[in-house]
């Protein structure tokens, strides 16, 4: 279990005090913090206080008789200290125990100043003071549907985003779209020959997925036509080098260590090259022998032969996977593979036709930029459906084929060119060399630190710019015609290098403090447990499968629980569900950790039921009591909390009430530390653990039948605090509002 705040306030505090009272060293107590030898923890009853901490390793030094003098010193100053900064209202010292009581009474008259008088959105939206930001994220390659890795992103960079803006961050989300790439270009050819034999979308078929099968065969009939020639060409080489072993095994000094049936098969192979034979069977029971062989050197005949039948296991695994992706999607789609498969002859004349596209394209050929732009604009279409289902919005769309971006992507090589740290290499393509402007620059040395900078291309020998020249064009887009005073880019973290690059290219240029407000919002991917997802291959879990596995289960366990039950408002509610849900576990685990996922474990994953559940509850007790509806007459809703605070005297609080005004005093830090590290996840650990608090509490303590009046109206009181807090951790989160489940 996590540490309280408060809990952490006064440690925190413990080592300056304890090295001035009993003149030891701060570090030391630090180190018997982290140690876990002088902690902090509730004290065994209340009469005591509320936390307690043993001296006993510090005291044993000292003599006891001095403890009693001692303590009353160290109560005194750790009071001071400790009174407005932790809400300590008294410290003791007991037989070698300092033991604090909290004012939790202030602590909720805090509270009500700031969730019922508006005090904390005062606060909060000063911290953003309408400066400008921009936060891209989602830019998935417009080529197939969202899948749970793409999904993470937009879960991650929409929170960022809605907590930025109830920072009072003026803030204006894109969705950068990169239809200039070869993947674009491999999809544009198999539309191109699909439709040049009349086939078509069927209207029921949604746009993203419709391209995601288009994509996948294509690239799929593509690499197999290349893959069979690669394995032709290893099989070649495998039977020549058999060929000359049969010749001259016999005659050399080691046949006698060469194993006989290795031996026979090695002529054998090469007797039957021209009849007919499996030589994939003869190459495994060759490549199990030689790899149990000794002695043998890598540049001998034995060790070019063990290298080519790795070459060739290698690449006869690669096609079978491609072999078994293209059954599984000529199944389901049929008409799409046969017209693919009969309009694509080989794959190099289908790189030749993908090269000229991408190279069109670039040259703004109208039929090409066209023909891009309608596909992109086709799955883009289907993006905006899925991400309008976790509510999921963008103030615009950027194509990386608009003029602006490429005429500005030119731009930004003749700027560099007049630098001294970029170069024409062999065949006339454009270098940057960061390494020689590191020397020059602190800041782009620092970059890179303890790597080297390196030197990257930004310009082809053919004239056209990759796709980082293009991210540094649409970066200056950001700031000068978005006029962004801050850019997020929402990126996986394998991106790191190439986002290094791009504030190195920025601070070369002249645009120190575009490169310093340009953030690098860093997270890892996702793993699909009994799933290795390949768009290449047709094979993902897309957002769309996720959100309905998980509308379906949560259906079924609210069908359980109902004698006659409603099935279409039942299953509007499960919709509701199912979207919180989806959102809270891709939204569950740190951006810098790898979110390991299993479809088949789906239902354990319920952060988004537990933190619904405790909304509904706590609005059914403001129903229940003064028939008001929380998210229709919320102002009606906070005079009333306002009247309980003149009800309610001061009195001792449970262990279920304290720890949840403790944990209602977290909500503003937990926010501050969310934007500042770039953790969202803390939002959604936080708003779990609020409502598992206020479940234990409502479910320990009577609150409208409670017969003591301030005890009532506390309890009420602390209900809607909750509720508030829940209500503004679900507008950061995405999560739909439910009144009833």
């Amino acid at each position: 279990m996590k540490m309280s705040e408060i809990a952490n306030c006064i440690l925190d505090v413990l080592p300056e005090v304890l090295s001035k009272v009993l003149n030891v060293n701060k570090e030391s107590v630090k180190l018997l913090i982290e140690s876990g030898k002088l902690r902090i923890t509730s004290t065994p009853d209340p009469k005591l206080g509320d936390y307690g901490i043993s001296l006993h390793v510090l005291l044993k030094t000292i003599e006891k008789d001095k403890w009693e003098d001692i303590g009353s010193v160290l109560s005194e100053e750790l009071y001071t200290v400790t009174r407005d900064k932790c809400w300590v209202e008294k410290v003791n010292f007991i037989n070698g125990y300092v033991n604090f009581t909290v004012n939790y009474f202030n602590m909720l008259e805090k509270l009500v100043d700031s969730f019922i008088k508006g005090n904390l959105r005062e606060e909060l939206t000063s911290i953003g003071k309408g400066t400008k930001v921009i936060v891209e994220h989602t830019s998935a390659n417009p080529i197939h549907p969202l899948h749970i890795g793409s999904g993470r992103n937009s879960v991650l960079g929409d929170t960022y985003a809605r907590l930025l803006r109830k920072l009072g961050f003026d803030v204006e989300t894109r969705f950068y779209v990169n239809d200039l790439g070869r993947q674009v270009a491999i999809l544009a050819y198999g539309v191109k020959v699909l439709e040049s034999k009349n086939i078509s979308r069927p209207k029921d078929f949604k746009p993203d997925h419709w391209y995601g099968v288009i994509y996948a065969l294509t690239h799929i009939i593509i690499e197999l036509s290349r893959l069979r020639e690669e394995v032709n060409h290893e099989l070649s080489k495998f039977l020549d080098l058999c060929a000359n072993l049969c010749m001259n095994i016999l005659s050399e000094e080691r046949a006698e260590s060469i194993p006989r049936e290795m031996m026979f098969a090695i002529c054998e192979i090469t007797w039957k090259r021209n009849l007919k034979i499996e030589a994939l069977r003869y190459a495994r029971f060759l490549y199990t022998k030689l790899k149990q062989m000794k002695n043998m050197g890598s540049n001998d005949v034995f060790g070019l032969l063990l290298k080519t039948l790795e070459n060739l296991k290698n690449k006869v695994k690669e096609y079978s996977e491609y072999v078994k992706a293209e059954r599984r999607l000529a199944l389901y789609y049929p008409d799409i593979y046969n017209a693919l498969r009969s309009g694509i002859k080989d794959h190099k004349e289908a790189e030749v036709e993908i090269s000229k596209l991408m190279s069109l394209a670039e040259k703004e050929d109208p039929n090409t930029v066209s023909l891009f732009r309608r596909i992109s604009e086709d799955v883009l279409e289907g993006f905006k459906q899925t991400l309008q289902n976790i509510n999921i919005y963008f103030d615009g769309f950027d194509f990386e084929s608009s003029n602006e971006i490429l005429n500005e992507a030119h731009n930004v090589v003749n700027e560099l060119l007049k630098t001294n740290y970029v170069k024409i290499v062999e065949g006339g393509a454009v270098e940057v060399d960061l390494n020689a402007a590191s020397k020059d620059h602190d800041y782009i040395k620092n970059l890179f630190r303890p790597d080297q900078a390196g030197r990257f291309i930004i310009r082809r020998s053919d004239g056209t710019t990759l796709y980082i020249t293009r991210d540094i064009a649409y970066t200056l887009y950001k700031f000068r015609k978005l006029k962004a005073e801050r850019v997020y880019n929402v990126i996986a973290i394998e991106q790191a290098r190439e986002q290094k690059q791009l504030k190195a290219v920025l601070y070369m240029l002249g645009y120190s403090k575009e490169a310093e407000n340009l953030h690098h919002f860093a997270y890892e991917m996702v793993h699909l447990k009994g799933m290795r997802m390949s768009g290449r291959r047709g094979i993902y879990y897309t957002l769309d499968e996720m959100l309905v596995d998980n509308k379906l289960l949560i259906l079924q366990k609210l069908m359980e629980k109902e004698r006659t039950p409603d099935v279409t408002k039942l299953a509007n509610i499960a919709e509701k569900i199912a979207v919180a849900n989806t959102r809270g576990v891709l939204l569950s685990v740190d951006p810098g950790k790898v979110l390991v996922f299993d479809p088949r474990k789906i239902s354990e994953m319920e952060y988004g039921v537990i933190v619904e559940y405790a909304f509904v509850r706590a609005q059914g007790i403001i129903r229940n009591l003064w028939n008001l509806e929380f998210l229709d007459d919320q102002s009606e809703v906070l005079s009333e909390a306002l009247e309980l605070t003149k009800k309610i005297y001061k009195t001792d609080l449970s262990i279920e009430e304290k720890k949840l005004v403790e944990s209602l005093a977290r909500f503003k830090n937990i926010l501050i530390e969310s934007y500042n590290e770039m953790k969202p996840n803390k939002i959604l650990e936080y708003a779990v653990s609020l409502s598992l608090d206020f479940n234990k509490f409502y479910e320990k303590h009577p609150i409208i039948s409670e017969r003591d009046e301030s005890k009532k109206s506390l309890r009420i009181l602390i209900t809607i605090l909750t509720l508030i807090a829940l209500s503004e951790l679900m507008d950061i989160m995405g999560f739909p509002k439910l009144r009833k489940m």
